[in-house]
């Protein structure tokens, strides 16, 4: 009767829930990514007695041995056309069937099952190690997607799922057990015999689930004898003085294992500057977790579903190698610019190139100023010395220096070279020299006219009387008779060069200020000044009769010919620096991409792994073996919904029970949001079972070595630093270190609840993490009163040594092992509702912190051979951390 109320409330409750979020916050209420798939076989498989095959191991050799076992699995997984769901300790499950569908499913778990079997059996018979694997499969319906707000794990939820775990539970080891409907699936593929799961399982009796046990394949057994017999024989002659026997279980299966070889997490990892391969990594990554979702229609993960768990690291690898050649091809072959006009076919690039800054310019300015100076020096020389040139030479010598003055005293002045008394117009007017396109190309302008001009300024002041000069011979340079007027021809040439050295100008102003003097200057060679250099040609004719072309028609031809040369010079300097500007615009872009896919690789990598571990992995050289940490003591809590699995049902009303997990989302995202207040900061999500929140506090790296409560003064919270010797601590007005400050924070938490005495400073997590608890129980009141739901959570938390690792190199999971998960996980399982289970030891730390502990008495542990005393924490919901429901 009851179940049934809590189904017919389970109808309405998500509506409820929605106008009630509706009503307080728009957007309170989280997007949920589940998706219904139909038709899959869910395989569930554990390994018999390896919880203490690994009490005897060390870190290192228990997640080098958890990752060579998975990694196999995973390897199988692949070739079954089956996808890894989730490692749970020593449990692996997988499914088959999605995100693809495929009609052989059912056969593709089932030899999955047997292969793993075998691989067991492998190792049981190389080591002498009494492990073995109990695989249970069912087929139905799931619905598959992530939960929550952090840390997403892909998993699968539904009634089938539940069972296809039981049938694990119920199975035996060495054997595949399959349900009816699964049998139904194999089109008598496989030999069976009855089951009787019923007798083992109170689960499978209570839904009247007819069970079978498929019939191994014998002649996998004699292949994997010969080559466990082989190890052995290497192993005994390697070392005669350890027999095999008398070498410990653990270290005889991690030698086996090596053999095996499976890759380790991230080991694509090797270049850090592979920034953006490391990205597409974790992309990819995801995708396989995410691929099923309903947003995956979302561009952000489709560009990368091609590259799949299979040979991660080699796909992209490839893929990298492909954008490089790519970008190889388009780099050097711009086809983006104009080849005649040579301007950017975008008009927005073409923008950005006219709008960029010249830094040479002061340069430009000193080399046209040089070249002035060459020009003048030739005209002094070997052209008349008239007052023309020295004015005119006077007044460009003056420009020339007040520009290259301007140009320059923004530099003068950042080095001191001058004092700051510079007036701010001048060091406004060097910003706009710099900046301003436009005017740089007006001053251009105004000095190549400038140079132009003075090569043939004192042509005026020749003498053009050719009665006089007609019987003289070739008198002395710089007189107005101009002997030498073809000298005005090299004026006109180095004028001519003074306009190529303004690089950043666009090329065809300075073709068209070039046209302009070459048609100026033949005007001045055959109209204006003709005279003078034909008599400059009859005398020199009649001294020597070896010219064949005037100097007139010389000077023309070389006008010209230096014309094209500059142009071509010009067109070659406007082309590199407009390829050098998009190349660097590319870089950039490029570049952008790389932080980018760094960012989201970090933020990636923390939501699937803890920050340090992901700093871990993305530090140069750090990535190369396992990752793996022991501590010694690690506060770890499981927090379960029991009743939340009579409010699951699977209707029409709930569209198959997806509205109750939009519920579960809501519950788990807001003991999600718990975790970004600082005094949490301490806790570490680790991942979620159905319904069962698993965190742990302390895992810090260093924490082996050093007080965890020292985090206290990154994260200072508001409550205790209103305490007066707790805030007088940290403004500096105590005497008392800093350090010391995590005992005054502990000792404010035990005033709170009018008790006194300071707990060891090095259990301080244990706090923390039972603080997390008692705001986790506050907002499920809250999800309680909006959803008009009865929720209660039952917690179980424990402390002691803990190994802490990544494991899996397609999809890397981070997990923690140990006796005291094993018997946090047991805490819950057997505690009570509303309330928090801890074994002794952790209530005497929690006592002494101020915590109200019941005796409950003596409880069997699964796994124990002795019941242990647990104690209860009754919350009080009105002393806890409300924050999270208002």
């Amino acid at each position: 009767m009851k179940n049934e109320k809590l189904r017919n409330l389970s109808r309405n409750s998500l509506s409820r829930l929605r106008k009630s979020k509706t009503t307080i916050s728009t957007t309170r209420f989280h997007e949920l990514h589940v998706k219904r798939h139909e038709f899959v076989s869910i395989l569930f498989s554990d390994i018999v007695n390896f919880t203490p095959l690994a009490s005897e191991c060390t870190a290192p050799q228990l997640v080098k041995m958890l990752n060579e076992l998975f990694g196999r699995f995973d390897k199988l997984a692949q070739e079954n056309d089956c996808l890894r769901i989730k490692i749970l300790g020593d449990c692996y499950y997988c499914v088959s069937g999605l995100p693809v569908s495929r009609p052989n499913h059912a056969i593709n778990c089932v030899k999955m099952g047997l292969k793993m079997i075998d691989a067991v059996r492998e190792v049981r018979e190389a080591t002498r190690v009494n492990v073995d694997m109990r695989i249970g499969i069912h087929t139905g319906n799931v619905l598959c997607g992530v939960l929550g707000l952090r840390k997403w794990q892909y998993d699968v939820w539904s009634d089938d799922v539940t069972l296809a775990n039981h049938m694990e539970q119920g199975g035996l080891p060495g054997r595949v057990h399959v349900s009816k409907e699964t049998l139904l699936h194999l089109n008598d593929e496989f030999n069976h015999e009855p089951g009787n799961g019923s007798l083992r399982d109170g689960y499978i009796s209570e839904k009247k689930v007819e069970t079978f046990l498929i019939l191994p394949l014998k002649q996998t057994v004699h292949k994997t004898n010969s080559g466990s017999n082989r190890f052995l024989g290497e192993l005994l002659t390697a070392d005669h003085s350890l027999p095999e026997i008398n070498m410990r279980a653990s270290l005889r299966m991690s030698k086996f294992l090596d053999t095996w070889g499976a890759d380790t997490p991230f080991a694509n990892l090797k270049d850090k500057s592979m920034a953006k391969n490391i990205g597409e990594t974790s992309l990819a990554m995801m995708e396989s977790n995410l691929q099923s979702l309903p947003c995956s229609n979302d561009t952000s993960f489709s560009s990368l579903r091609s590259l799949a768990p299979a040979s991660l690291t080699s796909e992209v690898n490839k893929k990298f190698t492909d954008d490089l050649y790519s970008k190889y091809q388009k780099w050097f072959k711009p086809e983006d610019i104009n080849k005649v006009l040579l301007t950017f076919k975008d008009t927005q690039m073409e923008k950005d190139y006219s709008k960029q800054p010249d830094s040479t310019f002061k340069y430009s300015i000193a080399c046209s100023g040089m070249i002035f100076i060459c020009i003048g020096i030739v005209q002094v020389i070997m052209l008349p010395r008239s007052s023309t040139l020295f004015i005119a030479f006077g007044i460009g010598v003056t420009l020339f220096l007040f520009l290259l003055f301007v140009c320059i005293i923004d530099y003068l002045v950042n080095h001191k070279v001058m004092g700051k008394k510079v007036p701010s117009v001048v060091v406004r007017l060097t910003s706009i020299l710099t900046y301003n396109t436009w005017c740089r190309i007006i001053l251009s302008v105004i000095t190549m006219a400038t140079v132009l001009t003075t090569a043939v300024i004192t042509v005026g002041d020749c003498n053009k009387n050719m009665n006089q000069t007609l019987n003289q011979t070739l008198g002395e340079p710089g007189t107005k008779d101009c002997f030498y007027a073809s000298y005005y021809v090299v004026c006109c040439l180095m004028a001519m060069s003074s306009c190529t050295v303004f690089l950043q100008i666009n090329f065809h102003a300075k073709f068209l200020v070039m046209v302009m003097a070459v048609l100026a200057y033949n005007v001045i060679l055959h109209l204006v000044a003709n005279d003078i250099f034909d008599r400059m040609d009859a005398i020199t004719h009649h001294e020597a009769r070896t010219e064949i072309f005037e100097t007139r028609i010389k000077g023309s031809i070389y006008l010209a010919v230096h014309l094209i040369t500059l142009h071509i010079l010009d067109r070659q300097i406007e082309h590199t620096s407009r390829l050098d500007f998009l190349w660097k615009t590319k870089f950039k872009v490029e570049h952008e991409e790389v932080e980018t896919m760094g960012s989201l690789t970090k933020v990636l990598l923390e939501n699937i792994l803890p920050a340090h571990v992901a700093a871990h992995f993305l530090q140069s050289g750090q990535h190369e073996g396992l990752y793996h940490e022991s501590y010694d003591s690690i506060s770890v809590m499981f927090a379960s919904i029991p009743n939340f699995k009579e409010f699951y049902d699977q209707n029409v009303f709930n569209k198959q029970g997806l509205e109750c997990l939009r519920l579960l989302n809501e519950i788990i995202a807001d003991f999600d949001v718990l975790l970004s207040k600082p005094k949490f900061s301490n806790v570490e999500k680790i991942k979620t079972i159905g319904s069962t929140y698993m965190a742990a506090a302390g895992l810090q790296p260093g924490t082996k070595d050093m007080c965890t409560c020292c985090y206290i003064h990154n994260h200072n919270d508001n409550e205790s630093m209103s305490h007066p010797i707790v805030s007088r601590t940290y403004s500096g007005q105590s005497n008392v270190s800093k350090l010391s400050a995590c005992d005054l924070h502990v000792q404010f938490l035990a005033e709170r609840r009018g008790l006194q005495g300071i707990p060891v400073r090095n259990n301080y997590h244990i706090i923390i993490l039972v603080e997390f608890a008692l705001s986790m129980m506050n907002a499920l009141e809250g999800i309680n009163r909006d959803s008009f739901n009865t929720f209660q959570l039952r917690i179980g938390i424990n402390h002691g040594p803990v190994i802490a690792g990544v494991i899996g190199a397609q999809k890397p999971q981070y997990d923690i092992w140990g006796d005291t998960v094993n018997i946090a996980s047991r805490l819950d399982s057997s505690g009570l509702t509303g309330k928090i289970q801890v074994p002794e030891s952790t209530k005497d730390i929690l006592q002494n912190a101020g915590y109200k502990c019941d005796l409950r008495g003596d409880v069997q542990i699964k796994g124990k051979d002795k019941p242990i005393r647990t104690y209860l924490i009754t919350p009080h919901l009105k002393e806890a951390d409300t924050e999270i429901s208002k």
